[in-house]
């Protein structure tokens, strides 16, 4: 066999993600067994596992792990025959899938640690499964009392007398294996049990004992079947079994059958590129791909040749396929393999009357010879060139580690910078200026390989707003926006825990019960939206209901009974601060705990995940109508551009993406309002806040000063700096354990000099919360 090892790793990769689709399937299936659901549901499900398992019985087997490809074929078996209608689908079946389900996903964590299947015991899994296919484990039992040498010879001489089922037929068949083909005696106890459930066995060739023992390790088995079931169906259900490179099936008293009418045979070259990869697994999937639609009569070189990529001369195989289907349908078949880059397909049956047509003509016409006619060249198919795939799959540990090394360059950059001002060296700060052009191409590169589909997160969704609804006896709409949307994979796993408590928040708070909805006039069903959207260098998550509100009084009431707020602080908050109260520690409206909600942690843990990602979260409600969250977060947080800014003696960063513009406030615009300095820019109000005062700092009496106008909640804020310096490539780090719980600041930076320099959360500064 063709050595594999080297693509374990995508083996193992792919085997992970049919598992997790197969998990998905399974989980759904069982749910909708349990509370009821459509047929077509069921067979869509039914359908989905039995592709995904058929799919992973196929790779295993090409890899060479024959104890997982037959677990897999086994619990195939099962999906078959409940898509069939042999099989009824009950609950206990389910169980006894996830079970074998998790054998598979054992086997495949013993192939990534040890390179083998291990001591997974799977034999009371197959067991079960036949007992639901059939219940012939009884059978096998009783017939497998020994019988004196003399009774044997007797015992077989009878088998003609067996009676037939009405409207049966008895077959004679014979099945043969690849000469080194493994597990044979594995294959044939499968074929036996597949030949039980489709008639009685009548005579096995070895005995039957030896062949249910595993033991029978010849290249031909034998068997007699008494079987209602076509012929056809028969070579069928044997054929699908890896390692059968032919069944012969003859029906008693008839010999071999000719042919059906309608069949050709072809005779099919598949020429491959010299060098291909893998070329034994392309082989096997073509041969495989050609089985579905008709009979594999004979292979050159031997099938098991083929699997294992010995081709002749090293670059085709020949097959010659008996079926009904026309030569368009072989030719998009073989089309549609890469590393394929020619065929040929010709009727053997036409072959051979032309053969005998130009024989006769030759006998009458003796007495002229005529001079040899050409060969007929092969017809030439017309095949895309051979294109390399553009995509490789990385591990993320290389992008991360990548991430670090250009967050390392853009440090080192800002001290060559400083030096070249300090110097005043022309020519190095030209040779400054196209290093620092070129490593912010390489920054956008990375930045742009790390991106995510923000569907990674929201597909997991549906599900679990459709379990909670049933759960409380709601009735919910769920919609989804803007999956497609990319963002940093950093985000994008932060982003699900936050977005889990939003939509529970939505579903357990916000949407009401059926009944209630009518009472107020509402659709009976409630609507819970998920958006994406791209906004400059942001992404906005919006999670909107149209259920309760939120109502400002009971939020404030709620605060007061949970020691959170005195009565007097409640008097004196507007209603946007008292909403902002859901976001403290501790914090719950909800009446009782339950496993959903009223612990007061959930929009706590929203706050924090947002402030660790320095992004801000808004909260829009009306009583009665609904409430929307706005998430805007940044696109990444590794690396962002930051305004390196002065206060007294210090030097902190603010992010760029905080910033709306920044100005220099004089006497002209600064006006006083209710005792607190304002200033009118463009027609517009804007209070003031220097940053000296959030910082404790004593605040200077200057008649000019720079300020930075910056975007809080629904109105803008005027931000008083003593000086500002310039702006910077940052790489954010953060503040640790022990200093993660400061208000203010979202994380620290490194500058070219070495110096730390924190990073400031402006939304977390102005006290409101709910920003990061």
């Amino acid at each position: 066999m063709e050595d594999l090892s080297q693509y374990l790793d995508e083996f193992l990769a792919d085997a992970r993600d049919r598992i997790d689709s197969l998990s998905n399937a399974i989980l759904t299936l069982e749910k909708i067994v349990k509370e009821g659901g459509s047929e077509e549901e069921k067979m869509e499900l039914i359908n989905q596992i039995f592709r995904d398992a058929h799919t992973l019985k196929g790779t295993a087997a090409t890899m060479g792990f024959m104890k997982l490809s037959e677990t897999a074929h086994k619990m195939e078996n099962l999906f078959d025959a409940i898509r069939n209608g042999q099989v009824e689908l009950t609950p206990e079946l389910v169980d006894l899938v996830l079970e074998f389900l998790d054998a598979i996903e054992a086997m495949v964590d013993n192939i990534e640690e040890n390179g083998n299947e291990g001591d997974v015991d799977v034999s009371e899994l197959f067991e079960r499964a036949d007992e639901f296919m059939g219940g012939k484990a009884p059978e096998k039992e009783e017939k497998k009392e020994e019988k004196p040498p003399e009774e044997k010879k007797e015992a077989e001489e009878k088998v003609e007398e067996v009676k037939v089922p009405e409207g049966g037929k008895v077959y004679h068949i014979k099945v043969y294996f690849q000469k080194d083909a493994p597990l044979k005696g594995v294959r044939a106890f499968l074929i036996l049990s597949d030949l039980e459930e489709r008639g009685e066995v009548l005579w096995t060739n070895p005995e039957r004992k030896v062949i249910e023992d595993g033991n029978a390790d010849q290249d031909v088995i034998e068997f007699k079947v008494s079987s209602n079931v076509p012929k056809e169906e028969l070579e069928k259900v044997i054929k699908r079994h890896p390692e059968v490179e032919k069944v012969e099936i003859f029906e008693e008293g008839k010999g071999e059958e000719k042919k059906p009418e309608g069949e050709k045979e072809y005779l099919i070259r598949v020429y491959f590129q010299p060098d291909a990869p893998l070329k034994g697994p392309r082989g096997f999937l073509i041969l495989q791909d050609l089985e579905k639609i008709g009979e594999i009569v004979e292979t050159n070189p031997s099938r098991q040749d083929i699997e294992n990529g010995k081709f002749l001369e090293d670059k085709y195989f020949e097959v010659k396929l008996r079926t009904s289907a026309n030569e368009n349908e072989i030719r998009e078949i073989l089309k549609k393999h890469p590393d394929v880059v020619n065929f040929t397909i010709s009727s053997v049956t036409e072959e051979k009357r032309e053969e005998k047509k130009e024989e006769k003509e030759e006998k009458k016409e003796v007495k002229a010879p005529q001079p040899p006619k050409p060969p007929k060249k092969p017809q030439r198919i017309e095949t895309p060139k051979v294109k390399v795939s553009r995509i490789i799959k990385i591990d993320v540990s290389h992008l991360d580690k990548l991430m670090n090394l250009v967050g390392e360059l853009v440090i080192t950059k800002g001290r060559l910078e400083q030096i070249a001002e300090r110097l005043g060296d022309r020519e190095l700060l030209e040779t400054l200026s196209t290093l620092s052009r070129l490593l912010t191409e390489l920054q956008d590169e990375i930045m742009e390989m790390r991106l995510t589909p923000i569907a990674e997160v929201f597909n997991k969704f549906p599900r679990m707003v459709r379990e909670l609804a049933r759960k409380m006896g709601k009735e919910v709409e769920f919609v989804m926006e803007g999956a497609d949307i990319e963002v940093d994979r950093t985000i994008l796993e932060k982003l699900g825990d936050a977005l889990v408590h939003l939509l529970r928040n939505a579903i357990d708070h916000g949407i009401e019960p059926p009944e209630e909805r009518e009472a107020k006039g509402k659709p009976r069903v409630g609507r819970v939206e998920l958006i994406a959207k791209r906004e400059r260098n942001h992404v906005v998550i919006i999670v909107r209901d149209d259920g309760r509100g939120i109502d400002p009084e009971k939020v404030k009431k709620k605060a007061i009974e949970r020691g959170l707020i005195t009565p007097e602080e409640a008097a004196s908050l507007s209603d946007e601060e008292a909403i902002n109260l859901i976001f403290l520690p501790g914090f719950s409206t909800a009446e009782k705990v339950t496993d959903v909600s009223g612990r007061g942690v959930g929009m706590d843990v929203v706050k924090e995940v947002v402030k660790s990602m320095n992004g801000s979260i808004t909260v829009q409600t009306e009583v009665g109508k609904g409430t929307t969250f706005i998430l805007k977060l940044p696109i990444s947080m590794a690396i962002i551009q930051a305004l390196l800014i002065r206060v007294q003696d210090e030097v902190y960063a603010i992010p760029i993406n905080n910033i709306l513009e920044t100005i220099e406030v004089d006497p002209s615009i600064l006006k006083t309002i209710g005792g607190r300095h304002v200033i009118v820019l463009r027609g517009e109000i804007i209070p003031v806040v220097m940053l000296h005062e959030l910082f404790g700092l004593p605040i200077p009496e200057v008649e000019r000063f720079p300020a930075i106008i910056v975007d809080y909640g629904a109105q803008k804020v005027a931000i008083g700096v003593d000086e500002l310096l310039h702006k910077r490539d940052i790489v954010i780090k953060s503040l640790g354990k022990f200093l993660s719980n400061i208000r203010g600041f979202a994380g620290a930076t490194i500058l070219g000099d070495g110096s730390v320099v924190l990073i400031i959360d402006i939304g977390g500064l102005l006290g409101g919360g709910y920003h990061g």
